[in-house]
């Protein structure tokens, strides 16, 4: 029985630590969204990608809890998804807010030298 708990545990973490994973594919930093989430067609982008990589990630926690016969690594998965996703639309919605994000193409450096 100890065995199989420590696997439970171990196919839960494996799955969990894939959500970052699918997201990082998908979508740039939170700090990069916050600085060039202005304009709405490329909120609409993130938010797509908000949810390939979500769906991603939750085939992987079914698939591990279908391995394992417990909902564990499923529950994980969704808990770091939730963390994630809040971070995520923390960073989009702040972008808005603040009113400091600027469109990627309308970028203007100041090269110091």
């Amino acid at each position: 029985m100890q065995a199989d708990a420590v696997a439970v545990a171990g196919l839960a973490i494996m799955a969990a630590s894939e959500v970052p994973n699918f997201l990082a594919g998908l979508l740039p930093s939170t700090m990069t969204i916050g600085r060039f989430a202005a304009e709405p067609e490329d909120r609409a982008r993130l938010r797509r990608s908000e949810f390939v990589g979500s769906a991603l990630a939750v085939g992987v926690g079914v698939g591990c809890s279908l391995v394992a016969n417990s909902p564990v690594p499923f529950i994980m998965v969704l808990a770091v998804l939730a963390v994630m996703l809040f971070e995520y639309e923390r960073a989009i919605r702040g972008a808005i807010d603040s009113g400091t994000a600027t469109p990627i193409n309308k970028q203007s450096y100041s090269w110091a030298g």
